[in-house]
């Protein structure tokens, strides 16, 4: 007989579970597996709304590839971010007598000297400008043939005020050694020559393309563009057009480099009056006697690049007067002030050729470490600088008898140079850099570094060494630089890649 609480017997003595004890075993094996299931159908959810959350700045799945997932909540909407409100600026320009002057360039700038806005005045000598409120601003306005006027501290008020626009009143005056136009009515073009014949100066600007822009010094306008001077798809870009200019005879020369042709424009609007093919390899330099008016080129032998001709052409350009072959490869062509040396920088020997003009022989030869890819020379003309990209040092020797007389440490990058009036200093554009380095002479160091456009690549000095001009080809401007305060004046957009200068002066 057993126990109360012991297991039922079974046949031959067995003990087995009730059908009570098996049913607890089985609910007890359900209620372990519900918790795994549980947090499993969890995870599923989260990661399917994971995967239907959306960008709202954009709308698309913020994981790749879920591009049918929906979106969440209202469709995004693009908010606009407000900007500073803007007011009219009205600009009123007249003349010395009262009356208006149209087609007058009106440009806004702020305190820190960024463009709010240009406007052409129209008939009645009015341009409205829309720029932000605010204080500090400048206009200054330009037109071909009168002098550049500016106010500064001018406060465009917001339109909610009373006075719904600023007025500020500009009054421009005839420049100094010009004749402004006498009907003020016409469209702006370059000043009209006096009997005197004199001409504003002029600043050309040769791109890449090859083309030429056409710049009035005198109001910093840009006047006109030139067609293109070359095929572009022949012979590709970044091939720098190259200038010369012939004072006595008024002739703009043009080419660029691996071309085979020289061409002589009309300085005033550009266009091609004459082509004078060389028939020899790629033109790599040309440059014009400043005594005689004859103009020189050098171009590349068909046969070897370390060889080649310099060509010299009559004072009409209209053909070659004279072939001299040489044995070097040149380039940077320079004409010693007074016309009695050319200048031949040796590409291949690192050497600096002294030719005479009118024997067309070498006067003397000077070794140097690097050839000079620019030349400057000295005020008084006693003195050379040259300068090359890849060297850290600008060469200084005499212009006389081709000695050393030192160098001075700039860095590598140094590509185009010109020699201040006052003796003392010495500009040198660094291309690596984005700087024109002012040099100081007495001591033989940078002295102070003026920040341009990307990759500068030409400079123009001009008359009194009050203004700098420097071509930046990367930035597709020419930027104006005040030597008094060593200060970037202006920036002029040209487009294009600037990287070649001629600047020529009134008369």
């Amino acid at each position: 007989m057993g126990s109360s609480g012991g297991l039922p017997a079974g046949p031959g003595g067995k003990e087995y579970n009730s059908g009570t004890s098996v049913q607890r075993h089985r609910r007890s094996l359900a209620s372990g597996w519900w918790l795994p299931a549980a947090l499993l159908a969890l995870v599923l959810l989260f990661t399917a709304a994971k995967l239907a959350v959306r960008s709202a700045a954009t709308g698309q799945p913020i994981l790749p590839g879920v591009a049918s997932a929906p979106i969440i909540g209202p469709p995004p909407t693009a908010t606009p971010t407000p900007g500073p409100p803007r007011t009219r600026l009205r600009v009123q320009v007249t003349d010395e007598s009262g009356g208006p002057v149209p087609q007058a360039l009106v440009e806004v700038r702020d305190r820190f000297n960024a463009v709010l806005g240009t406007q052409e005045t129209g008939a009645t000598g009015e341009a409205v400008l829309f720029v932000p409120a605010g204080t500090g601003y400048s206009v200054t306005v330009r037109k071909v043939g009168v002098a550049e006027a500016r106010v500064d501290a001018v406060e465009a008020a917001p339109r909610s005020t009373a006075q719904e626009q600023s007025i500020v009143q500009v009054r421009l005056a005839a420049a100094p050694g010009l004749t402004a136009a006498s009907d003020t009515r016409s469209a702006p073009s370059l000043p009209s020559t006096p009997a005197t014949g004199r001409l504003g100066p002029r600043l050309y600007v040769g791109h890449t393309t090859p083309r030429i822009s056409l710049i009035d010094a005198a109001s910093n306008l840009l006047l006109k563009h030139s067609d293109a001077l070359g095929d572009v798809q022949a012979f590709g870009q970044r091939r720098p057009t190259l200038l010369a200019y012939a004072t006595a005879l008024r002739r703009l020369f043009a080419t660029w480099a691996g071309s085979t042709d020289v061409l002589v424009l009309n300085p005033d609007d550009l266009s091609v009056e004459r082509r004078v093919p060389l028939g020899s390899g790629g033109i790599t330099s040309i440059a014009v006697n400043p005594q005689t008016g004859r103009l020189w080129a050098y171009a590349l032998s068909t046969d070897t690049p370390d060889s080649g001709t310099l060509y010299e052409l009559d004072a009409a350009a209209e053909q070659v007067a004279r072939r001299v072959p040489l044995q070097q490869a040149t380039a940077a062509l320079r004409f010693r002030p007074d016309g009695g040396v050319l200048f031949v920088p040796d590409r291949s020997t690192n050497q600096l050729v002294w030719l005479d003009p009118l024997s067309a022989s070498p006067l003397r030869t000077t070794r140097l470490q690097q050839w000079p890819s620019d030349i400057a020379f000295s005020p008084d003309g006693t003195t050379l600088y040259l300068a090359n990209a890849v060297s850290d040092r600008i060469s200084v020797i005499d212009a006389a008898g081709g000695t050393p007389r030192g160098a001075i440490e700039v860095g590598p990058g140094a590509t185009a140079l010109a020699a201040h009036p006052d003796g003392k200093r010495l500009l040198a554009v660094n291309q690596f850099l984005g700087y024109v380095q002012v040099i100081d002479l007495a001591g033989n160091q940078v002295a102070d570094l003026i920040p341009v456009g990307r990759a500068p690549a030409a400079l123009a000095l001009a008359p009194g060494g009050t203004t700098l001009y420097v071509a930046n080809s990367g930035s597709g401007s020419v930027s104006v630089v005040d030597l008094a305060t060593d200060t970037v004046r202006e920036t002029l957009a040209t487009g294009g890649s600037p990287a070649s200068l001629l600047l020529v002066p009134a008369g």
